[in-house]
């Protein structure tokens, strides 16, 4: 072992030497006027040669990986990957280095925008009818996070087993495979401990030239009286189509169809169960009776339906006109003795001509909230709103809003009140709230393209149920700085529809997200995201 030390050692030595001698600068030798020619004198040359050589190939690259532009049908543009103007991955050698988004991570491919430009078009055109999550008049996008609350494992429509055997089995796979599609399509392998995330949830920690912003700033506005026309109301129709087919059908996403006049004109009410004097009455004339009292009421109120995830379409803010139950039980003569409460009775329709009934209900100390709504926006119900009258409870999710309501059952029974008024989606009350407080913002395709320099107004809505949303705040940082916004003292029946106008001070892409805090503190759990592409020449 020393031998072979020594050895190596000499070798190292006399490597040395030789270099040192190499090096050296070298003059005339021995008087006889040796050249002094500088060696290597075509090196430059070459080096340049290779230099133009490579960057010719990666501005090649740089053009086939570019974030892809789209055209959307509306006419909106966007570039759903960013551009790295502001890169600092390792893979730039030179400058305008290769994409790391798409030639490394390939992000124009992934994710459910690669495929499905729009996801509502694609529920909405299924051969097997989807619930109508999509609301286009409030422009609302439809992600993979408003899919993850139905698709949960307490409904047995799990997302993994759904999604692997809609793009996997026999009736898609090949359409999938001709686009290109594989787990990477979906799904993001890391070594952070988290598994198979899918993309979308994931993609903004990962995407690199997402210019964040610390303490965004903007001009902040909300009001609560931005109303939703009586057409565009938001109606999960398919939901109750299982014991409604008929109403479905007509409902304005399918045929869009009136109920027959005489349907509507001979429509009944009944009060009955622990009420003294219990009555039926058509409901034209009991309207009209109503209005000679002067008991009526029209105001603005919301439905919200508990399933909506921040992002949904499942709101409406509207004018209603309708009988308090108040009134309907005094006209009754009031209850006949101690009540828990009072059951909704909706009368189903079926396409095999059987006609039962469905009950809902509310405690007795909510009859202030509960009004039977024959009016909405100063317009008679259409199937979808529930015509010929709908039960409206203000601070309660939509599931107690009964359709195509026959009456009131007064009850000294106990019923589940609580499961009837779920205020939120908690998991069955085994977990946080996914939806409450709900904070949107709507009207921003992924990747929308906006003008450098030029302001523009994100806007949205934020609802908590029965509870007042009292602060809002912004991020373009990941969430690690919040801007917030103090709203006062807001009214829990109406929805909050703000705007917020921001200027991009550079091209680039900006993520924005939203969050809010209720009167009792609860705070959104899941902010959304929205990311927006700004440039200076919007047109390229």
């Amino acid at each position: 072992m020393r031998k072979k030390l020594v050895l190596a050692t000499t070798a190292v030595l006399m490597a040395g030497s030789l270099f040192a001698v190499g090096c050296a600068q070298q003059g005339p030798s021995g008087g006889d006027g040796s050249s002094t020619e500088t060696q290597y004198k075509d090196s430059i040359e070459k080096t340049e040669a290779y230099y133009e050589e490579v960057q010719a190939r990666q501005d090649e690259i740089n053009k086939e990986y570019a974030p892809e532009i789209r055209t959307l049908e509306d006419g909106t543009k966007v570039q759903r990957t960013p551009t790295e103007y502001q890169g600092y991955h390792w893979n730039r050698p030179y400058e305008g280095g290769a994409s790391y988004n798409n030639y490394y991570l390939d992000a124009d491919n992934r994710g459910c925008g690669a495929c499905h430009e729009d996801l509502a078009d694609t529920m909405s055109n299924m051969e097997y009818s989807h619930t109508t999550i999509w609301n286009e008049a409030l422009g609302n996008e439809i992600t993979v996070d408003q899919c993850m609350l139905c698709h949960s494992d307490d409904d047995g429509y799990e997302m993994g087993t759904l999604m692997h055997g809609v793009h996997n089995g026999e009736r898609n796979n090949e359409a999938f495979v001709e686009k290109g599609g594989k787990c990477i399509s979906c799904h993001n392998m890391t070594e952070n401990g988290e598994g198979t995330e899918l993309w979308d949830d994931v993609k903004y920690d990962h995407l690199d030239g997402i210019v964040k912003v610390k303490d965004v700033q903007g001009d902040f506005v909300f009001d609560q009286d931005t109303t939703t026309a009586p057409e565009d109301m938001f109606t999960y129709d398919w939901i109750h189509s299982k014991y409604d087919s008929m109403i479905h059908i007509m409902g304005k996403n399918v045929l869009d169809e009136q109920l027959p006049q005489d349907f509507v004109d001979n429509w009944e009410v009944t009060i009955d169960g622990l009420v003294k004097n219990p009555y039926k009455m058509r409901l034209a004339d009991l309207v009209a009776e109503a209005e000679g009292a002067g008991v009526t009421v029209t105001k603005l109120s919301k439905i919200h339906c508990v399933d909506n995830m921040p992002g949904g379409g499942g709101i409406s803010n509207v004018e209603i006109t309708g009988i308090p139950l108040n009134w309907l039980i005094e006209k009754g003569g009031g209850a006949s003795k101690d009540i828990t409460g009072a059951l909704f009775d909706r009368r189903e329709f079926h396409t095999n001509g059987v006609q039962n009934h469905s009950k809902r209900g509310v405690p007795e100390t909510s009859f202030d909230n509960v009004y039977l709504v024959y009016e909405i926006g100063g317009k008679p119900l259409d199937p979808s709103s529930g015509s010929p009258c709908i039960n409206w409870v203000e601070g309660c999710d939509a599931q107690s809003f009964v359709k195509q309501c026959m009456g009131y059952t007064l009850t000294d029974e106990e019923k589940p009140w609580s499961d009837w008024m779920m205020n939120g989606f908690n998991s069955y009350g085994e977990g946080d709230y996914m939806n409450k407080p709900n904070a949107s913002i709507l009207k921003v395709p992924e990747g929308k393209i906006i003008e450098t320099g030029k302001p523009f107004t994100f806007e949205g809505y934020a609802d908590a149920y029965d509870q007042a949303v009292v602060k809002l705040e912004f991020s373009m940082d990941k969430g690690k700085t919040w801007t917030a916004y103090d709203l006062g003292k807001t009214d829990p029946r109406q929805w909050v529809y703000w705007h917020y106008t921001w200027t991009p001070e550079s091209d680039g892409s900006y993520v924005l997200m939203v969050k809010a805090t209720t009167e009792t503190g609860l705070v959104t759990t899941t902010p959304q995201k929205v990311m927006v592409t700004a440039k200076s020449n919007v047109e390229g």
